[in-house]
């Protein structure tokens, strides 16, 4: 008896001789050979490692990126981070309570009154007789997303709407989830479309004119967005100088290609 070297089950493989038999089947052969194809002209991806900085070969139909090349720098890269969590975070400046002024520290950054005589009570309680709204002091903030200019109502508030904040967190997690996330420089969508003047920087543009109106939304086809000149895909960093303004149209139908010969020289 024999073992299948395709599905591992046990045959009787044939006595007339000539070379040992491998498979069970011709069913067996044909997929083994099958596969063996796929694998010699299945295109490859090769990225770098963002522990080790070294090679990492992957096919390009196995799903995004790999980050890493081996479990052991996965495994260094997630417990670097958790002693990271684990170290003490400086706690906030002493300051004065706004109801009876006496000195605290405060266990967060947006607390004003002091945790002894309930004192946040009792200064809502004189607001609120007093007919004072209960709301934070409003303040006009632009957004960090579409640069539209709004009340903010929080001290954190940095988004007009939750599509906006929405749009910034999908996009963040894009490029970490990117090989070249060492290589990442941190910018905003709005300074690169500054810095290129807010004009389609495509050679094989589509729009009547290169200007893009800043008030027309990124989902508009003739809307500003960002176009990486050597795409994320084919190991592309995610930094200043590899990215250009581009018209929404114009960035789909570009799609993955790189754009090193399309670039208009400004």
């Amino acid at each position: 008896m024999a073992e299948c070297t395709a599905c591992g089950a046990a045959f009787k493989p044939r006595s007339n001789g000539g070379k040992p038999q491998k498979f069970c089947s011709a069913k067996c052969r044909k997929r083994t050979a099958q596969h063996a194809w796929m694998d010699r002209n299945r295109p490859m991806r090769a990225t770098t490692c963002v522990e080790c900085s070294g090679p990492v070969v992957q096919s390009m139909a196995t799903g995004r990126p790999r980050r890493f090349c081996s479990d052991k720098c996965k495994a260094r890269a997630s417990n670097r981070r958790q002693n990271r969590r684990r170290q003490a975070v400086a706690k906030p400046d002493e300051r004065l309570c706004l109801h009876c002024g006496k000195p605290f520290v405060p266990k967060r950054r947006d607390s004003h009154y002091c945790y002894e005589g309930y004192c946040a009570q009792a200064a809502y309680h004189l607001r609120k007789a007093s007919g004072e709204p209960r709301r934070m002091a409003e303040r006009p903030v632009r957004c960090g997303e579409c640069g539209k200019e709004f009340t903010a109502k929080h001290p954190s508030a940095r988004w007009c709407s939750r599509l906006c904040a929405s749009r910034h967190h999908h996009r963040d997690a894009s490029r970490r989830r990117t090989a070249t996330l060492s290589l990442a420089t941190p910018y905003t969508d709005r300074e690169i479309f500054e810095r290129d003047g807010w004009r389609c920087q495509l050679a094989t543009c589509l729009a009547p004119s290169r200007r893009i109106d800043p008030a027309l939304s990124r989902r508009h086809q003739w809307g500003a967005t960002i176009d990486h000149i050597v795409p994320l895909s084919a190991g592309g960093a995610d930094v200043p100088a590899n990215v250009v303004t581009a018209h929404n149209r114009c960035n789909r139908s570009k799609g993955a290609r790189a754009a090193n010969a399309q670039l208009r020289l400004i």
